[in-house]
């Protein structure tokens, strides 16, 4: 079946080049009532977003991977047609990573395909690097569980070019999860997008509207309801927030100019990064799922993609992108 928008390979299965991310349909204050994420996911899907982006901790007791496994109940079609990758390895109460503990991943993995039933974990990864254990242990630790055949392959999140190196060299590392935007493109994210481009290894390109702030979501840090991770986030508080508003202002008039609203520029420059981008914008509107899996199909000119340049050399985002203690666990601050 041909798809509507470009792909390329995860995991041996050709997939979108926009995937879906499904934190926020169970990870938020107020998720979406089921039936109504259902019709998201779907529209998504059949959009040509056939990648998904899921972890163990999203909500309380598996609650995204059971909202997965509620929806191939739905919809037996889809199993074959998704590409699911789950985050794992960190402990549900306190997101601290567990990486270390083989027998933690393991019974963590054991439990996720009891709930998925039938349909396979495609690639699992560690969702932070833990600490306490090198990155070669931590990659072994995987492989073991791979060739004890509980998921197909191996992925990495949040980790810079050095840890990818030495875990490359443990286990072939199937997709890499980092934060991409117009709104995050420091020096060690750029690094890691030219490592996946010379390594061929796909990329998954989380919060790539900048968690809303690209969509002009919220108006002032007060717009953010209480108990949404935002509040926590630097470059969302205060003065910083306003300072950053003046990149959006930059973005919209390019839009504008081109005749597509800001998050399609924003997902098709991603896209356009690399022939390995895939960007994984999460909504529990179908409309808005398709808009955004079909900004797959924009392409920017050079003309467009040199002035969006030029703004991220001379545009210094304020704030970080994680509060303090989040940081120490980023690929900015890894290596």
């Amino acid at each position: 079946m041909s798809s509507p928008i470009p792909q390329v390979s995860v995991a041996g299965h050709q997939v979108g080049r926009m995937g879906y991310g499904l934190m926020q349909l169970t990870w938020t204050p107020t998720p979406p009532p089921e039936e109504e994420s259902f019709k998201a996911i779907k529209a998504a899907a059949d959009a040509g977003a056939t990648c998904w982006s899921t972890a163990t901790f999203y909500g309380p007791d598996f609650a995204n991977i059971k909202l997965i496994a509620n929806f191939f109940k739905k919809h037996p079609e889809y199993k074959e047609k998704i590409v699911l990758v789950v985050k794992g390895g960190a402990d549900h109460t306190t997101l601290q990573p567990k990486g270390e503990d083989i027998e933690f991943l393991r019974s963590e993995l054991k439990k996720t395909q009891e709930i998925l039933g039938d349909k396979k974990i495609d690639v699992y990864s560690l969702a932070r690097l833990s600490h306490h254990a090198s990155v070669e242990e931590q990659f072994t630790n995987l492989d073991t569980l791979r060739k004890e055949g509980l998921f197909t392959a191996v992925g990495a999140s949040e980790m810079g070019v050095d840890s990818l190196e030495k875990a490359q060299k443990i286990t072939p590392i199937a997709i890499i999860e980092i934060e991409v935007s117009l709104f995050s493109f420091e020096k060690a994210i750029r690094d890691v997008v030219q490592w996946s481009s010379t390594n061929k290894v796909p990329i998954f390109a989380y919060s790539p509207l900048g968690r809303g702030f690209l969509t002009r979501t919220y108006k002032s840090p007060e717009d953010i309801p209480d108990g949404d991770f935002k509040k926590m986030i630097p470059r969302f508080q205060g003065e910083a927030f306003y300072e950053n508003l003046k990149l959006v202002d930059k973005l919209d008039e390019i839009a504008g100019k081109k005749g597509v609203n800001t998050s399609q520029l924003a997902l098709a420059w991603i896209v356009g990064l690399s022939n390995y981008t895939i960007p994984i914008p999460g909504s529990s509107k179908p409309q808005r799922a398709i808009e955004n899996t079909q900004a797959a199909n924009i392409k920017l000119t050079s003309e467009e993609n040199k002035t969006i340049s030029d703004i991220l050399d001379s545009f210094e985002v304020v704030g970080t992108r994680y509060p303090g203690a989040g940081m120490a666990h980023l690929v900015s601050c890894l290596e």
